[in-house]
C-alpha cells in the first residue's frame, strides 16, 4: 500500500515523500505546490528523474522548476486579453507579454496542504485561495492540485479550480526531467515519442500566432520515437488523443522509461538552453540541453483563438484536468 511520510530538510524546509512497495519515491513542497524528487532504482541504485535545484532560496529566485503554473501558463501577448467586452490587463513581465502569471502567479504561492493514504493511493492536496485582481485576474479563486502514487508507479496531477467570476484558467506543472538521473548528461541521446500531428506556430517572442503546422517531416516529428538529438523546443504540441499514451520519454541506457497521459488538449515541450546551462541542479551541474520540461495544459493563447477550445472558467462550470505519469525500470 502507498504511503506519505514528511520530513524537515536542510535549506527546504517541509519535504512530503509518497511511496510505494516497489521504492519509488515522489517528494513535493508547498512552496508552488512544487514536484522537487522523483526517484527510482535503477540496478539497485537510486536515479532522480527531476532537474531542480536543491534548496528553497534557489528554487523561488528560478520560479518555475517542477513548480504549478498558473492563472495562465504560458503567454498572454501583449498582456492584455477581453472578457465579455471588458479588457483586462495583466502583468507584462516577458517582452510586453504576460509569461506563467506573472510576478504573482501561482509559483510563488505557499500552498496549503493535506496528505491521505488509502489502499490505492497516497497523496498531497495542495490548495490555494487566490483574491479578485491578483495579477489582474478577475475572481476570487480556489485551487486544488493532488499529487498521488500508486503501486503501479503511476503519479497523478489533478487539478481543480473555481470562480465567483469569469476569468482566464490553464494550469500547468513545468516538471524538468532527465531520465539518467544527472542534470550534466544532456538529453540529446533520450528517446521521445508525442502523439501529436500538428504544434502550434509561434513568433519571435514565443507567443501563438493562432496557426497550425504539421508535425511531419519537421524537427517536431515524434508520431514515432527518435532520439532527440539537439533539437531546441519551446513549442505547444496538439494533442490527438488516438492512444493510451499521449507522450513517452526513455533514458539513453532504456533502462527508465516515462509516459505521459493527459486530459489536456496540448503539451509544451520545452528543452533548457545555454541561458541556463552550468547552473548547480540536486543532480549535478545543469548542462547545455540539459533538461525536457512536460506542461499539459491548452495551447497558450487560446484566449485569443477559438479554434484551440476554450480557457475561460466560469462560475458554476469548476476547471478540471489530469495527467498521469507512469515510471516503467
Amino acid at each position: 500500500m502507498p504511503k506519505v511520510r514528511s520530513e524537515e530538510r536542510k535549506n527546504v524546509g517541509t519535504v512530503y515523500t509518497l511511496y510505494n512497495e516497489n521504492q519509488v519515491e515522489v517528494s513535493v513542497i508547498a512552496d508552488g505546490a512544487r514536484l522537487y524528487e522523483w526517484i527510482v532504482l535503477v540496478d539497485g541504485q537510486p536515479r532522480d528523474l527531476v532537474v531542480g535545484y536543491e534548496s528553497l532560496v534557489d528554487h523561488q529566485k528560478a520560479r518555475y522548476y517542477g513548480a504549478t503554473i498558473g492563472p495562465v501558463a504560458g503567454r498572454i501577448a501583449g498582456a492584455q486579453f477581453e472578457l465579455d467586452g471588458k479588457i483586462y490587463h495583466s502583468e507584462a513581465n516577458e517582452q510586453g507579454n504576460t509569461l506563467h502569471g506573472g510576478s504573482t502567479g501561482y509559483d510563488t504561492k505557499k500552498w496549503q496542504v493535506k496528505t491521505f493514504q488509502n489502499e490505492t493511493e497516497a497523496g498531497v492536496v495542495f490548495s490555494l485561495e487566490v483574491a479578485d485582481g491578483t495579477g489582474g485576474f478577475p475572481g476570487n479563486i480556489q485551487v486544488e492540485v493532488t499529487y498521488a502514487l500508486n503501486e503501479e508507479n503511476t503519479l497523478r496531477l489533478s487539478y481543480f479550480a473555481k470562480t465567483d467570476q469569469k476569468t482566464l484558467f490553464n494550469l500547468t506543472n513545468h516538471g524538468y526531467f532527465n531520465l539518467t538521473g544527472q542534470a550534466s548528461e544532456p538529453i540529446d541521446f533520450h528517446y521521445l515519442q508525442v502523439n501529436a500531428k500538428e504544434v502550434a506556430q509561434t513568433n519571435a517572442d514565443v507567443t501563438t500566432n493562432g496557426k497550425t503546422l504539421p508535425v511531419m517531416d519537421t524537427k517536431f516529428d515524434f508520431l514515432k520515437a527518435k532520439q532527440i538529438g539537439t533539437t531546441l523546443l519551446d513549442d505547444p504540441f496538439l494533442l490527438h488523443h488516438e492512444q493510451k499514451e499521449d507522450l513517452v520519454l526513455v533514458s539513453p541506457d532504456q533502462k527508465v522509461r516515462l509516459s505521459v497521459a493527459t486530459t489536456a488538449p496540448a503539451v509544451v515541450l520545452y528543452t533548457t538552453g545555454e541561458n541556463e546551462a552550468n547552473t548547480q541542479m540536486k543532480t549535478g551541474r545543469l548542462t547545455n540541453h540539459g533538461s525536457l520540461a512536460i506542461e499539459t495544459q491548452a495551447v497558450p493563447g487560446t484566449e485569443k483563438y477559438a479554434q484551440f477550445g476554450d480557457i475561460v472558467l466560469r462560475p458554476n462550470e469548476p476547471y478540471r484536468q489530469e495527467t498521469t505519469y507512469q515510471v516503467h525500470f
